[in-house]
């Protein structure tokens, strides 16, 4: 995880305070390395024997040398010239001469081995390469008297060759001959053992490909005469024959027969003197309110770079119904965020610029026809979606379908930003049809959530997975807590007995050997001996104390496990900041754990309290 910045505070529990400060490696900021400082104040870390560096593992033994080892030994730092192959020679980066420091087969002075495909020696060369081995069995082939066998599966004549797929082998017995060469008059055999290969052969005289290949280029017909894909000039067969051979001065350029009539290299309207030439005059200057490509760019008018400054190009505010960049910005229509509120696009609720509002349970309907893909899902989503949003204020169970709707759907699920948030949830085909889709949230806590209703893909052969659509949506707010479900139905982060709603209901009653049942949060907790929330798992084993899927070996009880300085490590559960002490927080944005702030860390915590998140600096929390 990495040392944390001065904070201070102690855990306070069962008598047992934490060294929160702890030094960053040599060279970062805040002085040299073993001690810190502040304007007015100063403070020294404790030194183990002789003045060293006191260590409870070797993270805290980091020098910022990437030229050194570091270790922990005996509770003192021990720092060496870097080796890591252990073969007495340093990496070149730091000065050696190893050239590869994680192979100890490497090294200068190390005999070279020909089949490992490593520069052993570190000369620059390597296996049959290096002169080493030049001598080495693996690295030569030496040529045999009767040259190839062709039945032995080796390379005898040392042509890379092996067997009948040896030239020497072709049309031999050993390589089998067929009764006729016909049907195989183009595979470069004597596939009949008769002495004569393929178009050579009498038994090929009625095959097309020979009948073809007979035949003599003719240079002037745009046609492949003799079959072998080259026609007229292209083909070497019409070298020096007219009319691919020009004699200068030769005649007045022809601009639309394929050849360099005049001798000059340049051919049709390539040629300057086909300039004027009417076949040749096809792209003009663009005009930049004709509706045509003159300049033969690709672009027509205003999109056209060349119409710029052109009065009829100036932007002008984009329309938002034309199919039309008016604005010139790139975005046409409802695409444009010029166009998020204008009364189509929120009508269409096509793209996270212009979603419709989901006030409270029931049927919303509306066609994709037309829409433009702007976003997927991870389970499906190429075709145009919908979007939709609703806002929680309270925790609430949320289902959501596409049945009734007329075509394949996809639906997904984003928290907080609509075009990038988190997806919680893509479904497919569970709607009970095979084209609707279904999502169920047992909970979900107050927020902003993005829904689009997407079709499947695009059939190349049927089009879009698009048209009339139909979203059905249920949101019971509040919830009560079923106590024999293992869910936190209600949305307060207890479950089942853990929660007070269930104190008095059914096995919950005094469960917890004989008083009543709570949530198993915090170190007291944690360490009592009891199954406080009746759960089943007492202490360490519950996953309310070993809440962490990273720091696997830490457990809520107030104790460094690691040895890295910071006891408990995200292990604690928590419903809030009241849930949490010495100085941690709730990560109620995320994991629901206890933690330091993320900004006293140095490095990002996030990744490993919720891979994918990062420190938001105003909320001192992990955040997608």
């Amino acid at each position: 995880m990495g040392a944390f910045a001065a904070l201070g505070a102690s855990l306070g529990a069962c008598g047992r305070t934490s060294l929160l400060e702890l030094p960053a490696s040599s060279g970062g900021a805040g002085g040299a390395a073993g001690s810190t400082s502040t304007e007015g104040s100063s403070s020294s870390w404790p030194t183990g024997a002789g003045g060293a560096e006191a260590c409870g593992g070797p993270t805290d033994c980091d020098d910022g040398d990437e030229c050194t080892s570091d270790a922990c030994e005996q509770g003192r730092c021990v720092h060496g010239p870097r080796d890591d192959d252990r073969d007495g020679a340093g990496p070149t980066t730091c000065g050696g001469d190893d050239c590869n420091d994680l192979n100890p087969a490497v090294r200068p002075g190390a005999p070279e081995i020909c089949t490992d495909a490593a520069d052993n020696d570190c000369n620059g060369v390597a296996d049959c390469f290096d002169p080493a081995c030049a001598a080495a069995e693996t690295c030569g082939c030496t040529p045999g008297p009767a040259g190839e066998i062709c039945q032995n599966g080796v390379d005898d004549d040392c042509d890379t060759v092996v067997d009948c797929f040896d030239e020497e082998c072709a049309g031999t017995s050993a390589c089998g001959c067929s009764a006729s060469e016909a049907g195989k008059c183009g595979n470069g055999f004597d596939d009949d053992c008769d002495g004569a290969l393929d178009c050579d052969d009498v038994d090929c005289a009625a095959d097309p490909l020979c009948g073809c290949s007979a035949r003599a280029e003719r240079c002037d017909n745009r046609q492949d005469d003799d079959c072998d894909l080259l026609v007229d000039c292209a083909d070497p067969d019409c070298r020096g024959v007219f009319p691919c051979a020009c004699v200068p001065p030769g005649s007045p350029e022809r601009c639309q027969d394929g050849v360099d009539n005049d001798c000059d290299g340049r051919v049709d309207c390539a040629d300057p003197e086909c300039i004027t030439a009417p076949a040749c005059a096809v792209c003009v200057p663009e005009i930049c309110d004709d509706g045509v490509d003159n300049n033969c760019d690709g672009r027509v008018d205003c999109a056209d770079v060349s119409c710029a400054f052109a009065p009829a190009c100036a932007p002008t505010p984009e329309q938002c119904n034309n199919t039309l960049d008016d604005d010139r910005d790139g975005l046409v229509d409802c695409q444009d965020p010029d166009c998020a509120t204008n009364p189509r696009c929120v009508l269409e609720q096509a793209s996270c610029l212009s979603p419709k509002r989901i006030p409270a349970t029931g049927t919303y309907t509306g066609d994709t026809t037309g829409h433009v893909s702007e976003t997927r899902g991870a389970c499906g989503g190429d075709a145009g979606e919908a979007v939709f949003y609703f806002v929680l204020t309270a925790p609430s169970r949320v289902h959501l379908d596409s049945i009734g709707s007329g075509f394949d759907t996809v639906l997904y699920v984003r928290t907080g930003i609509c075009d990038a948030g988190r997806e919680i949830g893509c479904d497919d085909d569970s709607g009970g049809d095979s084209w609707s889709s279904r999502l169920d949230f047992d909970i979900l806590y107050p927020g902003t959530y993005f829904v689009f209703l997407d079709g499947y893909t695009i059939d190349p052969a049927s089009g879009a997975n698009e048209g009339p659509f139909a979203l059905n949506v249920e949101i019971v707010p509040n919830p009560r807590e079923v106590c024999d479900d293992g869910l936190d139905n209600d949305g307060d982060h207890h479950v089942d007995c853990a929660d007070r709603d269930c104190a008095t209901v059914g096995a919950c009653f005094r469960c917890a050997n004989g008083a009543a049942p709570g949530p198993e949060f915090g170190i007291v907790a944690c360490a009592d001996g009891l199954d406080n929330d009746c759960d089943g798992a007492v202490d360490c084993a519950d996953d309310d104390c070993s809440a962490s899927d990273f720091y696997v070996t830490e457990c809520c009880d107030g104790v460094d496990e690691n040895g890295n300085g910071i006891p408990d490590d995200f292990n604690c559960r928590c419903a809030s900041d009241a849930d949490c002490g010495g100085g941690q927080i709730c990560y109620t944005h995320t994991t629901y754990t206890c933690g330091l702030p993320c900004d006293a860390f140095f490095g990002s915590v996030c990744p490993f309290v919720a891979p994918g998140s990062h420190c938001n600096a105003a909320t001192h929390q992990c955040e997608f």
